[in-house]
Order: C-alpha cells, then structure tokens, then sequence
C-alpha cells in the first residue's frame, strides 16, 4: 500500500496560518520571559520590605515574597520553579548580605524552592487549576497544604541556619515557629489576592487572547453584585473607611492598650466577605494586611505577643477567605439557577409544549407553558393544588396511578388524556419522566403535554371514512354475490337449452350459430362464477368443504378437462404424483380443483408451444411429529409459455390485474384467477408463488394442507418409520 501526499492548493492561506502562529509563539514568548523578569524583581523588591519591616534582627511579622512564589507555581505554571532558587540567591545577597559560598546558603535556598513547588503541585493536583476557590473544599485544602508546607519549610531552613552555625540550637524551636506563622500569613494573605485577581490577566496575555484559564477563574471567584454602581461606590468606600477605621483603633488609638482590640478587624472583613464575596474579601485581607505590618513598623510591637498578632491575623484572614468563598459560591448557585430557569423557559418556548411538576399525589408544583389558553387556569392558581380540584377524576385518576408508578420504576411512560375546554374536549399527548432526586427516590415527575386534538380529528375522520368504505365495498360485494346467482341461474338455463338444441337434427349454419351461443355462455359463466368466488372471498363469507376423497382420481378427472384445450393447441400435457403423496386425503377437493383449472388453464393460454407439466408431491417426512394428522403436498405447474418480468411477478396476484394490459388484449381475462387461487391456498394453509423469465416459461408453485383419514394415518406413519430407517 502507498500513501500519497496531496498538493497544498492553497499556500496562500497555509504561510498566513504560519505567520499568525508564528506572531502568536513570540508573543507568549515575551509574556513568558516577562513574567519570569517581574517574578524575580517583585521577590526582592518584596523581599526588602520584609527587611525594611522587621520588627528585631531576623524577625518580622509575615515574608510576602513566599506568597508570590506559590502563587506564580499554582496560578501560572510550574515550569517557572526554578525562579524561586534563583530569586532567593539574589535576594540573599542583595539584602542580606549573605555570601553565595557556603553551603547552608544553598541549602536554605533550595529548600525554600523545593518545598512550596512540591505544595504547588500538591495544590494544582487537588484544585482546579483554572478557578480559584470555587468551594469551602478547595480553600480547606490550600489551607492545609499551606500550613503544612511553611512549617516543613520553617524546619528546615531553620536547621540549615543551625547546620551552618547562623542560628544556634537554643534558638531553633522559636525561629521554626516564627518562619512557619510568618510564612504561613503571607501565603494565606497574599497568594489568594494574586490567584483571583493577576494570574487570570497574565493567562490571558499568555494565551495571546485565549482568555479560557482566565474566564474559567473570573467566574470562579466572581464577585456579587448588590444593587446600582452609585450605591456601590459609597458601599465601597464605606468598607473602605472600615479597614482604615479598625487600624487607626487598634494601632493609634487603642484605649485598653493591648491586643484585645484586634478582633475589631473581624468586622470589616466579615462585612467585605458577606457583601462582595471571594474577589472583595481577598483584597480587603490583603489592604488590612499591608496596613497592619506598616502600623506595626510605626508603633512598634512586643516581641513576646508578636506571634498572637500572627495567629490572629492568620485565623482573619482565614475567616474572610471562608465567607467569601461560601458567599461566591452562593452566588454562583443562584446565578446557575436563574440560567437554568432561563433555558427551561426558552426550551418550552421553542417546543411549543406544556410542561408540569407534580408530586406523586397530583398537586402542581409548577408549571410551564407558551400558550396559556391550554391550561385549566392560570398558572398562579394551579401551582400547590390538586389537579382533580379542576379536571375530572376519571381523568386524574390514572394520570395519578402513572405519577406513583413512574416515581417507583423510574421508567418514563406516555399517555393519552382528554380535558374539556368550554363545549368541547381537547387531546394532549402527555410524556410523564421521574425527576431525579440527589437522595434517595425522586419524589416529582415531568410531563410534557402536547395538544393533539386536531390530530384525534383527523382520525376519527379517516377512522369514519375507513369504515363507510368498508361498508360500501361489503355492500358491493354483497351486491355483486346476489347479482352474480341470479344471473347464474337463467344462464344455466340458456347452456342447457343450447344443449339441447344442440342435439336435434340441425343444418351446418345453426348448428355454428348455436355452438358459438355455447361458448359464449360458457365463457360469460366462468366470468360470473370468478365474480361469485370474488365476491364471497372479500364478504369473508368463503369456507372449505372437507371431505374424505381418492387424490389421483380426483387429480385425474380434474386434469381431463384441460387436457382437452391443450391437445387443441397442439401443446404436450401430462402430469405426475409423487410416490409420497398419500392416496386418500380429507380436504374440499372442489377448491383444489378450482386452484389446478386456473393455474393450467393460464399456462395453455399463455403458451404457444412446447407444453405443460403438472407435478405433485408431498413434504420430506417429520420425523420430529411422528404423530401428525396433516400433510402438506406441493404443486408446479410448469409451462413453456412467454414468462413472466421479474417486476411484475408479484402484482400478477391482486385482483383485476396482469403482466401489461396488451396481455389483456391479445389473451383476455379478468385477472381474478390468480387472485382467487391465492385467496384459496390461504384457506388451505398453503401459500402461493412463481419463478418465471420472459421467454423461458413459467413454474406456478402452490402448497396445500390435507388431513388424514385413520387408517390412511396408520400408512402415513409407517412409510415415515420406513423413510427414516432408510
């Protein structure tokens, strides 16, 4: 197998493609080299406000540097890890001086690095990586995570400072505890501000207009909106003078002069968090954090109550995070539900249907509809009511028992009721569905209600119109039975006195004139007895006579009448019974003759030369039914004549009907033959077929069911044992 290239046939197209996503590469590029630039320039322009804010030498409240680290690892990638050694090299010797020669150097260094890209991944893994905080789960878990990481970190690099002898061992435990809080405050301050409100715009220039990571986190955190902008702006502000306000208490003011009042900035977070949500609260937590470290380097703290401030620092900013995250997602729930009750009003609209809740009791829970003139009522008035208050109980009722059955299947069911409306009563189609509960058995159902009464008209319509048209076609049929005996009867008459007629002394001319009198009625008599047979077949009124007779003789005699015809066109006739076929049957022998007279009677007609062939014989013995009463004989009636199209071959057996209509002119013939032998073999539980091709002949096959005689039974079983011996 080879595998062919086709031509590029538009090149054109392909170098613009090429260009555009070339642009687009350099373009992420830069933001990528950019962001890496910002990175390291905010880590120590942070990172010397950590120096600038220390309250003794090597202690200070938070180190906001491990907040933009984390949150460059979660919010844009963590291919950008190795930033985080190389920032804190920088900053080790930039601001402290520190000589890039020693080991513990490195090794603080890299463990810093190692442990929060380790809690980055962790956190990427458990959350969503393109929202922020869309639970109370995913702030529990970066919580956690951030908690456990600073303190593993706080360990370590306070052990390689012990390590390299910066730190001495009576220091240690103090030192982890106080790298673990400040670290710990800055990453639940910082990284939540940054997550929600910078990783989502540098994902979008990143993605060079591809603003899905950034969409996807803007809705996850999105904020709340309560009443107008100008509102708003005062609320704003308000919140606003409510953070600066707690400060100036707490720090300036302060009249029990201790750390008592530091719950006063619950307030303002609290009121944040209720009214803007997760993006509100993060940046108040962020503001209060800032201004709380600037009011502690300006006032001055106690070392020993430095570590409460922390903690309760840490534990607000928990609280806000918390509330704002469950305000956001409140939010969200009721904005997911005002736009699904949206698509449900535009899904009805646009199927033009009524839609209902209801309890398995029938009471409304709701109700949807386009066109109000369908209901009962008006909507207002139906929801928490019983249906039966307005519809009939006999229609209610089983309306109720499908309700109760499909909340305990949970298998949908359709239905048809009926509800009047003034002075006529209108159709719905009504498709009746569980609704699925979150616990356990769903207690409502949905059903849909399609108006179909002018489809029931119409129905009734054809439904009236099918039966005038059987009555009149049982009519004609009746018509054309009675019709067809009576005129039976004078045409028997006339045969016989043709007959006899024939029989007295007659010159040549009327001796002609009679004969063809004779075949005339003759002819006009078998139409009449077709039309007859036709006509009881359609009033149902044809029933078999069975009777006890010989078949080949009856075979014989029947054969006899045609051979007559056939040697009288020169044509061969013979036939054949095969040695199976038993030799008494119990069946209506005048039905079978009937059947054999017209399928041989149309193979001479239709056959100029060559001849016909009669073959029958039974089916192979069941041997599975030893015990059976019946046998089954099958019939060819093979001709040579002029063959049949294949198209045509299975009209030929409707009534009035044959291959073409020049066949009707140069044969002639009603075309009931075939349809009455069809309709007899039916009754004789056989069935009826043909294989022919134009100018090759014809085989009509037919099959027959007979019962046996007793004693004929005994024979039939014996020559079957004898069959499956051989």
């Amino acid at each position: 197998m080879s595998t062919q290239i086709a031509p590029d046939r538009n090149p054109q197209g392909n170098a613009a493609n090429e260009q555009v996503f070339s642009i687009s590469f350099r373009r992420a590029t830069l933001w990528r080299l950019g962001i890496g630039a910002g990175f390291i320039s905010s880590f120590m322009l942070l990172d010397r406000t950590t120096v600038y804010f220390q309250m003794w030498q090597g202690i200070s409240t938070w180190y906001p540097p491990v907040g933009l680290a984390l949150a460059l690892l979660i919010g844009i990638d963590l291919s950008y890890a190795p930033l985080i050694l190389v920032a804190g090299a920088i900053s080790s010797v930039v601001n402290y001086h520190v000589s890039p020669f020693s080991l513990s150097f490195w090794l603080t260094n890299a463990t810093v690095g190692i442990g929060y890209s380790a809690a980055a991944y962790v956190l990427r893994r458990v959350l969503r990586v393109d929202s922020a905080f869309r639970s109370l789960r995913d702030v529990n878990w970066f919580v956690a995570v951030a908690l456990a990481s600073s303190f593993c970190v706080g360990a370590a690099g306070s052990a390689a400072f012990v390590w390299g002898k910066s730190l001495q061992w009576n220091d240690y435990y103090p030192a982890v505890l106080n790298w673990w809080v400040g670290d710990a405050v800055a990453i639940v301050c910082l990284t939540p501000f940054l997550l929600v409100h910078a990783a989502p715009w540098l994902c979008r220039r990143m993605a060079a207009g591809d603003a899905v990571a950034g969409s996807s986190r803007s809705e996850g955190a999105g904020e709340l909106s309560h009443g107008s902008s100008t509102a708003r702006n005062f609320e704003t502000a308000g919140q606003a003078g409510g953070i600066l306000l707690s400060l100036w208490i707490v720090f300036e003011w302060n009249p029990v002069k201790g750390y008592g009042l530091f719950y006063l900035f619950f307030l303002p977070i609290l009121w944040i968090a209720v009214r803007r949500g997760l993006r509100g609260v993060t940046v108040a937590v962020a503001l209060l954090s800032c201004g709380a470290m600037l009011m502690l380097r300006l006032n001055g703290a106690d070392p020993r109550q430095l570590t409460q401030f922390q903690i309760l620092m840490l534990v607000v900013s928990l609280t806000g995070l918390s509330v704002g995250t469950v305000i956001s997602e409140r939010g969200r729930g009721e904005e997911e539900s005002r736009e699904s009750v949206a698509r449900l009003d535009a899904l009805v609209g646009s199927i033009d249907e009524l839609v209902f809740e209801f309890d398995g009791d029938g009471v409304y829970k709701n109700v949807w509809a386009t066109n109000n003139a369908l209901l009962v009522r008006l909507k207002e008035e139906l929801i928490g009511r019983r249906a039966s208050e307005f519809i009939s109980e006999d229609v209610v009722r089983p309306l109720v028992e499908i309700f109760r059955r499909v909340l305990c299947t949970k298998q949908s069911e359709s239905t048809e009721y009926t509800v009047p409306f003034g002075t006529e009563d209108r159709w719905f189609l009504a498709r009746i569905t569980a609704i699925p509960a979150y616990h356990g058995q769903p207690k409502t159902v949905c059903m849909t209600a399609r108006d179909i009464t002018e489809r029931k008209r119409a129905e009734e319509e054809l439904r009236s119109a099918k039966e005038s048209a059987e009555a009149a076609s049982l009519a004609k049929s009746q018509f054309l039975a009675n019709m067809s005996h009576e005129i039976r009867t004078p045409m028997n008459g006339i045969i016989g006195m043709t007959e006899l007629a024939l029989d007295t002394d007659l010159n040549a001319d009327q001796r002609e004139y009679l004969e063809m009198v004779k075949i005339s009625a003759d002819s006009l008599l078998t139409l009449l007895n077709d039309i007859l047979d036709f006509s009881k077949i359609e009033a149902g009124k044809m029933d078999l006579e069975p009777i006890e007779f010989g078949f080949e003789p009856n075979l014989r005699e029947t054969l006899k009448l045609v051979r007559f015809r056939a040697r009288q066109k020169g044509l061969e006739f013979s036939w054949h019974v095969g040695s199976r076929v038993p030799p008494i049957l119990i069946g209506d022998p005048a039905r079978l003759r009937q059947v054999l007279i017209n399928l041989t009677g149309n193979a001479i007609k239709f056959t100029q030369r060559g001849g016909v062939t009669v073959e029958v014989d039974a089916g192979e013995p069941n041997t599975a039914e030893p015990n059976a009463q019946q046998v089954e004989l099958h019939f060819q009636v093979r001709d040579t004549g002029i063959g049949i199209p294949n198209e045509k071959q299975a009209v030929i057996f409707d009534a009035f009907t044959q291959a073409d209509s020049s066949t009707t002119r140069r044969y002639g013939g009603t075309g009931l033959g075939l349809a009455i032998s069809t309709s007899l073999v039916k009754l004789m539980g056989g069935r009826i077929w043909v294989e022919s091709a134009p100018g090759k002949g014809s085989t009509f096959h037919f099959t027959a069911r007979f019962e046996l005689p007793v004693a004929e039974n005994v024979g039939v079983k014996q020559l079957r044992q004898s069959e499956s011996v051989r």
